[in-house]
Protein backbone atom coordinates (compact mmCIF):
# COMPACT_ATOMS: atom_id res chain seq x y z
CA UNK A 1 0.00 0.00 0.00
CA UNK A 2 2.93 2.98 0.85
CA UNK A 3 4.00 1.88 -2.48
CA UNK A 4 0.47 2.43 -4.39
CA UNK A 5 0.87 6.18 -2.74
CA UNK A 6 4.14 6.93 -3.11
CA UNK A 7 3.37 6.15 -6.94
CA UNK A 8 0.19 8.27 -6.83
CA UNK A 9 2.41 11.31 -5.59
CA UNK A 10 4.75 10.82 -8.42
CA UNK A 11 2.07 10.98 -10.56
CA UNK A 12 0.79 13.53 -9.40
CA UNK A 13 3.98 16.11 -9.23
CA UNK A 14 4.50 14.68 -12.82
CA UNK A 15 1.16 16.01 -13.71
CA UNK A 16 1.72 19.10 -12.24
CA UNK A 17 5.11 19.71 -13.75
CA UNK A 18 3.52 19.23 -17.44
CA UNK A 19 0.61 21.09 -16.80
CA UNK A 20 2.54 24.32 -15.71
CA UNK A 21 4.68 23.65 -18.76
CA UNK A 22 1.41 22.88 -21.24
CA UNK A 23 -0.41 26.40 -19.54
CA UNK A 24 2.72 28.46 -20.47
CA UNK A 25 2.63 27.33 -23.92
CA UNK A 26 0.38 29.52 -25.95
CA UNK A 27 -0.11 27.44 -28.69
CA UNK A 28 -1.19 24.27 -27.34
CA UNK A 29 -2.58 22.78 -24.28
CA UNK A 30 -2.52 19.35 -22.64
CA UNK A 31 -4.52 18.00 -19.84
CA UNK A 32 -3.18 14.38 -17.99
CA UNK A 33 -6.85 12.02 -17.53
CA UNK A 34 -7.48 10.99 -13.88
CA UNK A 35 -6.30 7.86 -12.10
CA UNK A 36 -9.15 6.18 -9.89
CA UNK A 37 -8.61 6.95 -6.34
CA UNK A 38 -7.07 4.73 -3.73
CA UNK A 39 -9.20 2.25 -1.91
CA UNK A 40 -8.45 -0.06 0.94
CA UNK A 41 -8.14 -3.65 0.36
CA UNK A 42 -9.35 -6.68 3.42
CA UNK A 43 -9.71 -10.09 3.61
CA UNK A 44 -11.81 -12.74 5.59
CA UNK A 45 -13.52 -15.93 6.27
CA UNK A 46 -9.85 -17.63 5.55
CA UNK A 47 -9.97 -21.36 5.53
CA UNK A 48 -7.55 -24.20 5.03
CA UNK A 49 -8.52 -23.61 1.48
CA UNK A 50 -10.82 -20.36 0.79
CA UNK A 51 -10.33 -16.91 1.93
CA UNK A 52 -12.42 -14.06 0.84
CA UNK A 53 -10.90 -9.95 -0.43
CA UNK A 54 -13.40 -7.27 0.34
CA UNK A 55 -12.37 -3.36 -1.04
CA UNK A 56 -13.63 -0.40 -0.21
CA UNK A 57 -14.76 1.80 -4.03
CA UNK A 58 -12.83 3.65 -6.36
CA UNK A 59 -13.73 6.96 -7.33
CA UNK A 60 -13.00 8.53 -10.27
CA UNK A 61 -13.84 12.00 -12.62
CA UNK A 62 -16.40 11.52 -14.85
CA UNK A 63 -19.81 9.95 -15.76
CA UNK A 64 -18.90 6.03 -16.21
CA UNK A 65 -17.31 4.57 -13.66
CA UNK A 66 -14.24 1.95 -12.52
CA UNK A 67 -14.54 -1.53 -12.70
CA UNK A 68 -11.95 -4.37 -10.80
CA UNK A 69 -9.27 -6.72 -12.01
CA UNK A 70 -8.30 -9.70 -9.62
CA UNK A 71 -4.90 -11.45 -9.67
CA UNK A 72 -3.95 -14.17 -6.82
CA UNK A 73 0.18 -14.38 -7.32
CA UNK A 74 0.11 -12.26 -10.10
CA UNK A 75 -2.04 -14.21 -12.39
CA UNK A 76 -5.07 -12.67 -13.36
CA UNK A 77 -8.16 -14.75 -11.79
CA UNK A 78 -11.28 -12.34 -12.82
CA UNK A 79 -11.52 -9.10 -14.46
CA UNK A 80 -13.68 -6.07 -15.28
CA UNK A 81 -15.83 -7.07 -11.63
CA UNK A 82 -18.33 -4.26 -10.37
CA UNK A 83 -19.05 -5.84 -7.39
CA UNK A 84 -16.63 -5.36 -4.00
CA UNK A 85 -15.81 -8.56 -3.23
CA UNK A 86 -13.99 -12.19 -3.91
CA UNK A 87 -13.59 -15.33 -3.30
CA UNK A 88 -10.53 -17.60 -3.36
CA UNK A 89 -11.38 -21.54 -3.53
CA UNK A 90 -9.57 -24.57 -3.55
CA UNK A 91 -6.36 -23.24 -2.49
CA UNK A 92 -2.96 -24.68 -0.48
CA UNK A 93 -3.15 -25.27 3.19
CA UNK A 94 -1.10 -23.21 5.27
CA UNK A 95 0.00 -21.34 2.06
CA UNK A 96 0.82 -17.59 1.78
CA UNK A 97 -0.89 -15.97 -1.13
CA UNK A 98 -0.78 -12.44 -2.83
CA UNK A 99 -4.32 -11.29 -3.48
CA UNK A 100 -3.93 -8.19 -5.93
CA UNK A 101 -6.84 -5.62 -6.91
CA UNK A 102 -6.89 -3.21 -9.33
CA UNK A 103 -9.02 -0.43 -10.19
CA UNK A 104 -9.72 0.49 -13.96
CA UNK A 105 -11.24 3.40 -15.17
CA UNK A 106 -13.71 2.45 -17.82
CA UNK A 107 -13.59 6.06 -19.03
CA UNK A 108 -9.77 6.77 -19.23
CA UNK A 109 -8.13 3.30 -19.15
CA UNK A 110 -6.14 4.17 -15.96
CA UNK A 111 -5.11 2.46 -12.56
CA UNK A 112 -4.88 2.00 -9.08
CA UNK A 113 -3.74 -1.25 -7.74
CA UNK A 114 -3.93 -2.45 -3.73
CA UNK A 115 -2.26 -5.79 -2.96
CA UNK A 116 -2.96 -7.74 0.41
CA UNK A 117 -0.95 -10.98 1.61
CA UNK A 118 -3.09 -13.52 3.00
CA UNK A 119 -2.19 -16.79 4.63
CA UNK A 120 -4.76 -19.96 4.58
CA UNK A 121 -4.95 -21.25 7.84
CA UNK A 122 -3.38 -24.86 8.83
CA UNK A 123 -5.52 -28.55 8.43
CA UNK A 124 -7.00 -29.21 11.96
CA UNK A 125 -5.04 -32.10 14.12
CA UNK A 126 -6.50 -34.06 16.59
CA UNK A 127 -6.09 -32.59 19.99
CA UNK A 128 -3.51 -34.03 22.52
CA UNK A 129 -4.58 -37.11 24.72
CA UNK A 130 -3.09 -38.89 27.40
CA UNK A 131 -1.21 -42.36 27.41
CA UNK A 132 -0.98 -44.50 30.43
CA UNK A 133 0.05 -48.17 30.66
CA UNK A 134 -1.83 -50.76 33.20
CA UNK A 135 -1.83 -54.53 33.94
CA UNK A 136 2.19 -55.33 33.44
CA UNK A 137 3.61 -58.34 33.45
CA UNK A 138 6.55 -60.96 32.42
CA UNK A 139 4.72 -60.96 28.54
CA UNK A 140 2.18 -58.51 28.36
CA UNK A 141 0.84 -54.84 28.70
CA UNK A 142 -2.20 -52.63 28.18
CA UNK A 143 -2.34 -49.33 27.11
CA UNK A 144 -5.22 -46.90 27.75
CA UNK A 145 -5.09 -43.41 26.33
CA UNK A 146 -7.82 -40.72 26.40
CA UNK A 147 -9.84 -39.37 23.37
CA UNK A 148 -8.59 -36.93 20.75
CA UNK A 149 -10.60 -34.50 19.13
CA UNK A 150 -10.83 -32.61 15.75
CA UNK A 151 -12.53 -30.13 14.08
CA UNK A 152 -15.41 -31.54 11.90
CA UNK A 153 -17.66 -34.22 12.20
CA UNK A 154 -15.18 -37.30 10.70
CA UNK A 155 -13.55 -37.96 14.26
CA UNK A 156 -10.48 -39.90 14.97
CA UNK A 157 -8.83 -43.41 14.77
CA UNK A 158 -5.76 -44.73 16.18
CA UNK A 159 -2.58 -46.60 15.06
CA UNK A 160 -0.52 -48.40 17.50
CA UNK A 161 3.20 -49.28 16.87
CA UNK A 162 5.15 -50.95 19.48
CA UNK A 163 9.32 -50.10 18.80
CA UNK A 164 8.22 -47.98 15.18
CA UNK A 165 6.67 -51.53 14.21
CA UNK A 166 2.82 -50.78 13.34
CA UNK A 167 0.73 -53.98 15.48
CA UNK A 168 -2.70 -52.41 14.57
CA UNK A 169 -4.82 -49.29 12.88
CA UNK A 170 -7.59 -47.89 12.39
CA UNK A 171 -8.88 -48.30 15.73
CA UNK A 172 -11.89 -46.98 17.28
CA UNK A 173 -11.28 -47.93 20.89
CA UNK A 174 -8.87 -46.15 23.45
CA UNK A 175 -6.84 -49.19 24.57
CA UNK A 176 -4.60 -52.22 23.48
CA UNK A 177 -2.93 -55.21 24.70
CA UNK A 178 0.55 -55.92 23.68
CA UNK A 179 1.40 -59.84 24.70
CA UNK A 180 4.40 -62.29 23.80
CA UNK A 181 6.69 -59.98 25.23
CA UNK A 182 10.42 -59.97 26.12
CA UNK A 183 10.65 -60.89 30.48
CA UNK A 184 12.27 -57.99 31.58
CA UNK A 185 12.61 -55.54 28.66
CA UNK A 186 11.80 -52.13 27.90
CA UNK A 187 9.13 -51.23 24.87
CA UNK A 188 8.33 -48.21 23.59
CA UNK A 189 4.60 -48.08 23.00
CA UNK A 190 3.44 -44.87 20.52
CA UNK A 191 -0.27 -44.64 19.30
CA UNK A 192 -0.58 -41.72 16.72
CA UNK A 193 -4.34 -40.36 16.26
CA UNK A 194 -5.34 -39.86 13.09
CA UNK A 195 -8.40 -37.41 11.72
CA UNK A 196 -10.91 -38.84 9.15
CA UNK A 197 -11.50 -35.52 7.72
CA UNK A 198 -7.37 -34.18 7.20
CA UNK A 199 -5.53 -37.21 7.90
CA UNK A 200 -3.55 -35.01 10.40
CA UNK A 201 -1.84 -37.05 13.16
CA UNK A 202 -1.00 -36.54 16.94
CA UNK A 203 1.33 -38.74 18.94
CA UNK A 204 2.06 -39.98 22.22
CA UNK A 205 4.59 -42.29 23.29
CA UNK A 206 4.71 -44.17 26.44
CA UNK A 207 7.63 -46.27 27.70
CA UNK A 208 6.85 -49.69 29.63
CA UNK A 209 9.18 -52.40 30.97
CA UNK A 210 8.23 -55.67 31.48
CA UNK A 211 8.31 -57.86 34.59
CA UNK A 212 11.61 -59.98 35.47
CA UNK A 213 10.81 -63.77 35.12
CA UNK A 214 10.12 -64.99 39.20
CA UNK A 215 13.41 -66.81 40.46
CA UNK A 216 13.07 -69.68 43.26
CA UNK A 217 13.21 -68.78 46.61
CA UNK A 218 16.44 -68.48 49.02
CA UNK A 219 16.70 -72.17 50.79
CA UNK A 220 19.05 -73.78 53.28
CA UNK A 221 21.24 -75.94 52.45
CA UNK A 222 23.52 -78.05 55.18
CA UNK A 223 25.61 -80.98 55.32
CA UNK A 224 25.70 -84.13 57.41
CA UNK A 225 27.17 -87.65 58.07
CA UNK A 226 30.87 -86.54 56.74
CA UNK A 227 32.99 -89.53 56.66
CA UNK A 228 36.49 -90.35 55.20
CA UNK A 229 35.17 -91.12 51.65
CA UNK A 230 31.05 -89.89 51.84
CA UNK A 231 28.62 -87.13 53.24
CA UNK A 232 25.12 -85.91 52.86
CA UNK A 233 23.79 -82.91 51.84
CA UNK A 234 19.95 -81.37 52.55
CA UNK A 235 17.97 -78.13 51.81
CA UNK A 236 14.83 -76.62 52.20
CA UNK A 237 12.30 -76.31 49.53
CA UNK A 238 12.78 -73.65 47.48
CA UNK A 239 9.40 -71.83 45.98
CA UNK A 240 8.64 -69.45 42.80
CA UNK A 241 5.27 -67.98 41.55
CA UNK A 242 3.47 -70.30 39.84
CA UNK A 243 2.30 -73.71 39.35
CA UNK A 244 5.18 -75.81 37.85
CA UNK A 245 7.17 -75.84 40.68
CA UNK A 246 11.03 -76.39 40.97
CA UNK A 247 13.80 -79.32 40.87
CA UNK A 248 17.40 -79.08 41.70
CA UNK A 249 20.62 -79.72 40.23
CA UNK A 250 23.91 -80.69 41.90
CA UNK A 251 27.19 -80.28 41.68
CA UNK A 252 30.61 -81.23 42.89
CA UNK A 253 33.37 -78.82 42.46
CA UNK A 254 31.18 -77.16 39.45
CA UNK A 255 30.85 -80.49 37.97
CA UNK A 256 27.22 -81.64 37.39
CA UNK A 257 26.68 -85.12 39.40
CA UNK A 258 22.71 -84.96 39.44
CA UNK A 259 19.92 -83.12 37.38
CA UNK A 260 16.70 -82.25 37.99
CA UNK A 261 15.87 -83.70 41.21
CA UNK A 262 12.58 -83.34 43.03
CA UNK A 263 14.21 -84.95 46.76
CA UNK A 264 15.60 -82.32 49.33
CA UNK A 265 19.07 -84.56 49.47
CA UNK A 266 21.77 -85.84 48.05
CA UNK A 267 24.82 -88.35 48.99
CA UNK A 268 27.89 -88.19 47.95
CA UNK A 269 30.11 -90.97 47.65
CA UNK A 270 33.51 -92.18 46.80
CA UNK A 271 35.41 -89.30 47.67
CA UNK A 272 38.98 -88.51 48.83
CA UNK A 273 39.95 -88.98 52.59
CA UNK A 274 40.42 -85.62 53.80
CA UNK A 275 39.65 -83.60 51.29
CA UNK A 276 37.77 -80.25 50.75
CA UNK A 277 34.69 -79.88 48.26
CA UNK A 278 32.67 -77.23 47.25
CA UNK A 279 29.12 -78.56 47.24
CA UNK A 280 26.38 -76.30 45.23
CA UNK A 281 22.70 -77.14 44.26
CA UNK A 282 21.10 -75.13 41.72
CA UNK A 283 17.33 -74.38 42.21
CA UNK A 284 15.05 -74.51 38.58
CA UNK A 285 12.11 -73.57 38.11
CA UNK A 286 10.45 -75.26 36.05
CA UNK A 287 8.29 -72.47 34.37
CA UNK A 288 10.71 -69.92 33.78
CA UNK A 289 14.27 -72.09 34.00
CA UNK A 290 15.29 -69.32 36.00
CA UNK A 291 17.56 -70.10 39.45
CA UNK A 292 18.35 -69.74 42.60
CA UNK A 293 22.21 -71.34 44.02
CA UNK A 294 23.25 -72.11 47.68
CA UNK A 295 26.71 -73.71 48.16
CA UNK A 296 28.50 -75.26 50.94
CA UNK A 297 32.62 -75.95 51.73
CA UNK A 298 33.36 -78.99 53.52
CA UNK A 299 35.92 -81.22 54.14
CA UNK A 300 35.93 -85.36 54.45
CA UNK A 301 37.37 -87.06 57.42
CA UNK A 302 41.32 -88.08 57.22
CA UNK A 303 41.49 -91.27 56.60
CA UNK A 304 43.12 -94.22 59.29
CA UNK A 305 46.69 -95.18 59.26
CA UNK A 306 47.38 -98.86 59.64
CA UNK A 307 48.42 -99.63 63.32
CA UNK A 308 51.68 -99.90 65.14
CA UNK A 309 53.71 -102.87 64.71
CA UNK A 310 56.76 -104.24 65.57
CA UNK A 311 59.86 -105.75 63.81
CA UNK A 312 62.37 -108.31 64.45
CA UNK A 313 65.54 -109.85 62.99
CA UNK A 314 64.92 -113.82 63.42
CA UNK A 315 68.19 -114.54 62.15
CA UNK A 316 70.89 -113.87 60.33
CA UNK A 317 73.62 -116.07 57.79
CA UNK A 318 76.30 -114.44 55.58
CA UNK A 319 74.02 -114.37 52.74
CA UNK A 320 70.66 -114.51 54.14
CA UNK A 321 68.45 -112.90 56.58
CA UNK A 322 64.96 -113.95 58.51
CA UNK A 323 62.53 -111.06 58.82
CA UNK A 324 59.15 -110.77 60.83
CA UNK A 325 56.61 -108.81 62.27
CA UNK A 326 53.45 -108.50 64.26
CA UNK A 327 50.41 -108.58 63.11
CA UNK A 328 49.06 -105.99 60.76
CA UNK A 329 46.06 -103.89 61.45
CA UNK A 330 43.76 -101.05 61.08
CA UNK A 331 40.64 -98.80 62.64
CA UNK A 332 38.74 -98.97 59.65
CA UNK A 333 37.33 -101.62 56.79
CA UNK A 334 39.71 -103.49 54.03
CA UNK A 335 42.86 -104.89 55.34
CA UNK A 336 46.88 -104.18 55.59
CA UNK A 337 49.09 -105.36 53.06
CA UNK A 338 53.02 -105.34 53.78
CA UNK A 339 55.67 -103.53 50.92
CA UNK A 340 59.02 -104.69 51.64
CA UNK A 341 62.61 -102.84 50.54
CA UNK A 342 65.89 -103.28 51.27
CA UNK A 343 68.43 -100.63 51.45
CA UNK A 344 65.55 -98.40 49.40
CA UNK A 345 65.12 -101.14 46.95
CA UNK A 346 62.12 -102.61 46.25
CA UNK A 347 61.81 -106.10 47.09
CA UNK A 348 58.07 -107.46 47.34
CA UNK A 349 55.07 -105.85 47.68
CA UNK A 350 51.55 -106.76 48.85
CA UNK A 351 53.19 -109.75 50.99
CA UNK A 352 49.86 -111.27 53.31
CA UNK A 353 52.38 -113.14 55.43
CA UNK A 354 54.06 -111.82 58.96
CA UNK A 355 57.94 -112.55 57.34
CA UNK A 356 59.86 -112.96 54.84
CA UNK A 357 63.46 -114.05 53.51
CA UNK A 358 66.22 -112.91 52.44
CA UNK A 359 68.41 -114.45 50.28
CA UNK A 360 71.67 -113.65 47.75
CA UNK A 361 72.74 -111.21 50.67
CA UNK A 362 76.29 -110.14 50.76
CA UNK A 363 78.71 -111.62 53.92
CA UNK A 364 79.56 -108.73 56.51
CA UNK A 365 77.34 -106.74 54.74
CA UNK A 366 75.06 -103.98 56.84
CA UNK A 367 71.37 -103.88 55.43
CA UNK A 368 68.68 -101.52 56.18
CA UNK A 369 65.25 -103.34 55.56
CA UNK A 370 62.18 -101.51 55.56
CA UNK A 371 58.19 -102.84 56.10
CA UNK A 372 55.51 -100.77 54.71
CA UNK A 373 52.10 -101.59 56.08
CA UNK A 374 49.66 -100.29 53.24
CA UNK A 375 45.39 -99.72 53.98
CA UNK A 376 43.87 -101.64 50.75
CA UNK A 377 41.35 -99.24 51.73
CA UNK A 378 42.61 -95.82 51.94
CA UNK A 379 46.06 -96.57 50.89
CA UNK A 380 47.52 -95.02 54.24
CA UNK A 381 51.01 -96.39 55.08
CA UNK A 382 53.22 -96.81 58.39
CA UNK A 383 56.93 -97.87 57.82
CA UNK A 384 59.39 -100.02 60.14
CA UNK A 385 62.77 -100.36 59.40
CA UNK A 386 65.57 -102.71 60.88
CA UNK A 387 69.46 -102.69 60.00
CA UNK A 388 71.61 -105.61 60.26
CA UNK A 389 75.37 -106.97 58.65
CA UNK A 390 75.36 -110.08 57.68
CA UNK A 391 77.86 -112.69 59.02
CA UNK A 392 81.36 -112.31 57.79
CA UNK A 393 83.08 -115.27 56.42
CA UNK A 394 84.58 -118.32 58.37
CA UNK A 395 87.38 -118.28 55.53
CA UNK A 396 91.17 -119.95 56.00
CA UNK A 397 92.08 -118.94 52.38
CA UNK A 398 95.58 -116.72 52.90
CA UNK A 399 98.55 -115.75 50.99
CA UNK A 400 101.67 -116.95 52.64
CA UNK A 401 104.38 -115.23 49.89
CA UNK A 402 104.80 -113.30 46.82
CA UNK A 403 107.85 -112.43 45.09
CA UNK A 404 108.32 -110.56 42.21
CA UNK A 405 111.36 -111.71 39.81
CA UNK A 406 113.27 -110.41 36.97
CA UNK A 407 113.94 -111.43 33.57
CA UNK A 408 116.64 -113.79 33.15
CA UNK A 409 119.28 -114.79 31.28
CA UNK A 410 121.78 -117.81 29.78
CA UNK A 411 121.42 -121.11 30.15
CA UNK A 412 118.08 -120.63 31.81
CA UNK A 413 117.21 -117.12 30.91
CA UNK A 414 113.06 -116.40 31.39
CA UNK A 415 110.85 -113.67 31.64
CA UNK A 416 109.79 -111.62 34.72
CA UNK A 417 107.32 -113.20 36.74
CA UNK A 418 105.58 -113.13 40.39
CA UNK A 419 105.65 -116.82 42.16
CA UNK A 420 102.48 -116.54 44.60
CA UNK A 421 101.81 -119.38 47.40
CA UNK A 422 98.53 -119.74 48.94
CA UNK A 423 97.40 -122.31 52.30
CA UNK A 424 94.42 -123.87 49.70
CA UNK A 425 95.12 -122.89 45.93
CA UNK A 426 92.24 -124.69 45.10
CA UNK A 427 90.10 -121.64 45.97
CA UNK A 428 91.71 -119.27 43.67
CA UNK A 429 89.95 -117.47 41.16
CA UNK A 430 92.28 -115.25 39.73
CA UNK A 431 95.36 -112.22 40.85
CA UNK A 432 95.17 -108.38 40.23
CA UNK A 433 98.47 -106.82 39.95
CA UNK A 434 98.51 -103.17 39.12
CA UNK A 435 95.01 -103.55 38.06
CA UNK A 436 95.17 -105.81 35.94
CA UNK A 437 93.19 -109.80 36.40
CA UNK A 438 95.44 -112.65 35.63
CA UNK A 439 93.41 -115.95 35.50
CA UNK A 440 95.96 -117.93 33.30
CA UNK A 441 99.23 -118.89 35.36
CA UNK A 442 101.58 -122.13 36.03
CA UNK A 443 101.53 -124.29 38.92
CA UNK A 444 104.64 -123.67 40.88
CA UNK A 445 104.52 -126.95 43.82
CA UNK A 446 101.89 -128.00 45.52
CA UNK A 447 100.60 -124.30 47.15
CA UNK A 448 101.87 -121.83 44.50
CA UNK A 449 101.44 -120.21 41.04
CA UNK A 450 103.73 -118.82 38.43
CA UNK A 451 102.63 -115.40 36.62
CA UNK A 452 104.69 -114.34 33.25
CA UNK A 453 105.06 -110.57 33.16
CA UNK A 454 106.21 -108.57 30.52
CA UNK A 455 109.03 -106.02 31.09
CA UNK A 456 106.86 -103.09 30.89
CA UNK A 457 105.13 -105.31 33.41
CA UNK A 458 107.49 -105.92 35.84
CA UNK A 459 108.54 -102.44 35.39
CA UNK A 460 105.44 -101.01 36.97
CA UNK A 461 105.20 -103.73 40.00
CA UNK A 462 109.13 -103.47 40.84
CA UNK A 463 108.99 -99.70 40.71
CA UNK A 464 105.17 -99.24 42.45
CA UNK A 465 105.35 -97.15 45.76
CA UNK A 466 102.79 -99.73 47.65
CA UNK A 467 103.20 -103.14 46.47
CA UNK A 468 100.23 -104.79 46.87
CA UNK A 469 98.04 -107.48 44.95
CA UNK A 470 94.35 -108.72 45.40
CA UNK A 471 93.65 -112.76 45.10
CA UNK A 472 90.06 -113.57 44.32
CA UNK A 473 88.80 -116.55 45.43
CA UNK A 474 85.52 -118.35 46.56
CA UNK A 475 84.90 -120.62 49.83
CA UNK A 476 81.64 -121.87 51.26
CA UNK A 477 80.06 -121.07 47.95
CA UNK A 478 81.31 -117.06 48.63
CA UNK A 479 83.18 -114.95 46.72
CA UNK A 480 85.74 -112.87 48.13
CA UNK A 481 89.11 -111.30 48.04
CA UNK A 482 92.45 -110.54 50.12
CA UNK A 483 94.96 -108.24 49.84
CA UNK A 484 98.38 -109.35 49.92
CA UNK A 485 102.03 -107.74 49.99
CA UNK A 486 104.77 -108.91 47.54
CA UNK A 487 108.21 -108.31 47.44
CA UNK A 488 111.24 -107.80 44.39
CA UNK A 489 113.60 -110.16 44.33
Amino acid sequence: MKNNKLFTLTLFISSFFILSSCSSDDDEETTVPPNPSNFTITSKDITDTDFTIDWSAATIEGTEGVEYDIYLDDTLVASDLEVLTYTFSNLSVETTYDAKVTAKSIEFGTTSTQVIEVTTSALPIPSAFDLTSKDITITDFTIDWTAATVEGNDGVVYDIYLDDTMVASDLEVLTYTFSNLNAETTYDAKVIAKSNAFETTSTQVIDVTTLALPIPSAFDLTAKDITITDFTIDWTAATIDDNDGVVYDIYLDDTLVASDLEVLTYTFSNLNAETTYDAKVIAKSNAFETTSTQQIELTTQSAPAPNDFTLTLDSNGTNSANISWSSLTIDGPGGVLADIYINNNEEATGVTSSGYVFTGLTANTEYTVRITARSTAYGTTLDKEITFTTAALPTTFEVTSATLYPRTTGTFASAPSMIIRFTDRDLLDGIILNGMTYTNYLFAGSDGITISLSDAEYDALSSATTKEGIADFTENEQSSSKTFTYTVN
